[in-house]
């Protein structure tokens, strides 16, 4: 007969997972001290450090690769450590210092975050062993957890600021900027708004004369009709791009001063600087005023591309009227237009499209 399996090994395996789960926490974080707990268990006892030389040695050598791959994976993949190195960096503000601004060197960057690691947990590990934190006696067990944790809390704290201070440099906005934006934000909105009404009376205007033309059978009628709607598409298209790309503009410095904000280094200048208090008040200010401009903005953009459609898909009537109701002479036009259209596709580099 088969023998029945007792059940005990997944129980054993429940009884076991909190010691290995702790060995393989611990062990990392102990590692990461090696450089304070080698020397010192070699000084304070040094038979044992004889029985482990091997360990001991081993895991003093490990120390600055589990640093580095620490390091590695605290700090951010595009920050200033790893980021890319072709892009120029950011010039700081005239006048003003900022240790950031500075892209390190890999080998010097990741050397100094290392030895500041290694200094850290090292430093922390020796200050518990000092206070009789040395895993002997009865309340071993105690006193292990108390230096892993404390280890492991400096450890914690290193690698976070590491992440924050590689995070990537934004150069902060002047105030002279911002209000400068500001103000071309205001007249475009302005031009934006009369263009609008020149826009939407010509959309009017064309939508009424293809609305006519459905009860006119002139071929000659029909296609000025078409170049007439097909250029105002053109027109209008012509002036969201630029709408747009003044839009991008002004989003981006509105979203550089935000970032800009919470960058460490203009943290500390206005915890200290009383002017520099002032001139962020001012900035947020004049930074709120650009951001409704920009809402506009989009609100307008948005209006622009709601008048583009609506034309083209007046055109597309006419193209497709003029095909199907002037016979050999109308299909002539239409296959002569989409020739000229896809030749000047190709000649951009766009990819043809398919004949409709």
């Amino acid at each position: 007969m088969a023998r029945r399996s007792s059940g005990c090994l997944p129980v054993l395996v429940l009884l076991l997972a909190p010691c290995l789960l702790g060995y393989a926490i611990g062990l990392p974080v102990l590692a990461l001290a090696a450089p304070a707990l080698v020397p010192y268990v070699y000084l304070h006892d040094p038979a044992q450090f004889a029985e482990h030389r091997t360990l001991a040695l081993s895991t003093l050598a490990a120390a600055p690769v589990l640093a580095f791959l620490l390091v590695r994976w605290a700090s951010p993949v595009g920050g200033r450590l790893r980021g890319n190195r072709t892009r120029p960096a950011p010039a700081p503000a005239k006048g003003r210092f900022n240790p950031r601004a500075r892209q390190p060197r890999p080998v010097r960057g990741y050397l100094g975050r290392i030895v500041l690691l290694l200094s850290a947990t090292s430093t922390t590990a020796l200050w518990l062993l000092l206070r009789s934190n040395d895993a002997r006696g009865p309340q071993a067990m105690q006193e292990t957890l108390t230096l892993v944790g404390g280890v492991a809390g400096a450890t914690v704290v290193v690698l976070f600021a590491i992440r924050r201070w590689d995070r990537p440099y934004i150069a902060p906005v002047t105030l002279t900027a911002v209000r400068t934006q500001a103000r071309q934000a205001e007249k475009a909105l302005r031009r934006v708004r009369a263009d609008n009404v020149r826009v939407e009376r010509l959309v009017a205007e064309v939508s009424a004369k293809l609305a006519a033309a459905h009860t006119q059978r002139d071929f000659a009628t029909m296609r000025t009709l078409h170049t007439e709607s097909y250029g105002c598409a053109d027109s209008v298209y012509a002036h969201y791009r630029s709408v747009q790309e003044s839009l991008n503009t002004m989003t981006h410095t509105v979203r550089r001063v935000r970032m800009a904000r919470w960058q460490p280094a203009g943290a500390v200048v206005r915890a200290v600087n009383r002017g520099a208090r002032t001139e962020a008040a001012q900035l947020r200010v004049a930074t709120a005023g650009l951001a409704a401009t920009v809402a506009s903005l989009q609100s307008e953009t948005a209006r622009n591309r709601k008048l583009v459609d609506q034309l083209n898909i007046r055109t597309a009537d006419v193209k497709h009227r003029i095909r199907d109701g002037y016979g050999a002479v109308g299909l002539r036009w239409f296959e002569d237009l989409e020739a000229r259209r896809e030749a000047a596709r190709a000649a951009e580099g766009k990819p043809l499209r398919a004949a409709r």
